[in-house]
């Protein structure tokens, strides 16, 4: 990781953990901004993937799969929108499937890089930990309002921490003779 990239990697951390903190003083509205966010990120990175598409993978091999994430996106995205006054569900929703894959692949990774005995496996087991834990939490108070909120930002601050880490590790050159 280069020098800018470690700076904007703490830069948006410490956003992100700006928001979750304003976020968990302000709960009743946080439903609501967390929807409002998720759709409109799901239609950016959906724009992002079809753009990527369009200028460059249409020429790659297996270039169509970037076609077929951008256009899963956007519409995740635009039909998100449509279900803003059902912000409680569409949070869960989110949490629940988005993590689901985080912790699914966190716990991939981490068993790979402990097998190449890379000392990063650890950051990537306690951020599936950490998505394992949220989801549990989750699904355990579906029926109430602020828990999700309360789980989403608390994760978010755990998962910022994390990333901060990560961008203070030293990095190993692999040279290949």
């Amino acid at each position: 990781m280069g020098k800018a990239r470690r700076v904007f990697t703490v830069l948006a951390s410490l956003l992100a953990i700006e928001g979750a903190i304003s976020l968990l003083f302000m709960p009743d509205i946080a439903l609501k901004v967390l929807a409002i966010g998720i759709s409109i990120t799901l239609v950016f990175y959906g724009a992002k993937y079809l753009l990527y598409y369009i200028t460059h993978a249409q020429h790659m091999v297996g270039g169509k799969w970037f076609l077929l994430i951008g256009l899963v996106l956007f519409d995740m995205g635009i039909f998100a929108m449509t279900l803003l006054d059902q912000a409680r569900i569409l949070t869960l929703i989110y949490i629940i499937g988005s993590h689901a894959m985080v912790a699914v692949l966190g716990m991939i990774r981490a068993v790979g890089n402990k097998k190449d005995n890379n000392p990063g496996w650890k950051i990537d087991f306690a951020q599936g930990i950490g998505a394992i834990i949220q989801i549990t939490i989750c699904i355990v108070f579906i029926s109430s309002d602020f828990i999700p909120v309360y789980s989403y930002c608390v994760y978010a601050i755990y998962s910022a921490v994390l990333m901060i880490i990560r961008a203070f590790k030293k990095n190993a050159i692999v040279y290949v003779q």
